[in-house]
């Protein structure tokens, strides 16, 4: 595993331009479509933000009590049922980007060894933005596709862990009763309301990575979506420890970066929630959900320049496993 975190670091620093130049890319697309969709939302939701105001203040004057967007919830949440799965299939393209294209780095980089060691040669076997473009793009449709197989197939065990949790809440489950505020878990529900969705989960992490090096496959291979997830599963077969080891480095990774761009995001959020409460007057309920999500969206747009490098390493994965 060390020899292949290496490998990829190798390649990462000198095709340095290549990575960032797909990075920015989808720093880029992140900003622009998931920003207009957001601001799409908002505008949409915008008169039921303000009626949320009057209705507070409305039962503030009045001496009663109130519940925040009571009686908008169900028109938000229809605009969130809209909104939150066309972002997804943003992501889903954003990843089949920066899945594809570093692997047509790497496959270019084992095709020029050499780049980056002399300024002639260097300059002759640079991977430009165009170039990376061309090469990925007769990938991107199929990268989607496997992209779109390997989150349902991970959905699967994902909405599975979820619901026995909310069985148990729900006392469907005989004999497993929730916990109440002052009481202590039973040994029944830290087993299955605990337990039981933590392995479920693993399953669905043992799909993730038996399926991370189809878009690599196909890349190389040239072949359809179905046939490189095929391809990739009998690949990761043979080092099973060794794949899940490194999607697990990978996804810390990620993890590690999503919480530090998150924190620099809430810099943003407490200046974009000052420019919000001057230009609504002080409308604090469209200002607390700004201020909520700027953190995350921040961190989502930053994310490819983690995302980038990963698809690094399990490109010189494939290579690797491929040519044991």
């Amino acid at each position: 595993m060390t020899g292949i975190v290496a490998e990829a670091l190798r390649i990462t620093g000198r095709r340095r331009r290549a990575v960032c130049a797909a990075s920015a890319v989808a720093c880029a697309a992140a900003l622009i479509v998931g920003g207009a969709l957001v601001a799409g939302a908002f505008a949409v939701s915008w008169g039921l933000f303000l009626q949320a105001r009057r209705d507070a203040e409305m039962s503030i004057e009045d001496g009663e009590s109130y519940v925040a967007y009571a009686g908008q919830m169900n028109a938000l949440a229809q605009v969130a049922c809209v909104v939150v799965p066309l972002l997804l299939v943003v992501a889903l393209v954003l990843a089949a980007w920066l899945l594809t294209a570093p692997a047509v780095t790497v496959a270019h980089a084992r095709h020029c060894p050499a780049a980056g060691a002399g300024a002639g040669r260097g300059a002759a076997d640079a991977l430009t933005l165009s170039a990376l473009w061309r090469r990925s793009r007769p990938h991107l449709a199929a990268a989607f596709h496997v992209q779109l197989l390997s989150a349902a197939a991970a959905a699967v065990p994902v909405l599975a862990g979820l619901l026995v949790p909310a069985l148990v809440f729900l006392d469907l489950v005989p004999g497993v009763t929730w916990p109440g505020r002052h009481e202590p878990a039973t040994v029944g529900f830290l087993l299955v309301g605990r337990a039981v969705p933590v392995l479920v989960w693993g399953v669905g992490l043992v799909l993730v990575s038996r399926f991370s090096l189809a878009t690599a496959v196909r890349v190389t291979d040239g072949c359809p979506a179905v046939t490189a997830m095929r391809r990739s599963w009998t690949l990761t077969r043979r080092a099973r420890a060794r794949t899940a080891g490194i999607v697990l480095l990978c996804a810390a990774v990620t993890g590690v970066a999503f919480l530090v761009f998150a924190r620099l995001g809430s810099c943003v959020a407490h200046w974009a929630g000052l420019v919000m409460l001057a230009a609504t007057d002080d409308n604090v309920w469209v200002t607390g959900v700004l201020v909520l999500i700027t953190p995350v969206a921040v961190a989502l747009v930053l994310l490819p320049w983690a995302l980038a490098p990963v698809g690094i390493v399990l490109a010189c994965l494939r290579q690797r496993l491929a040519h044991e």
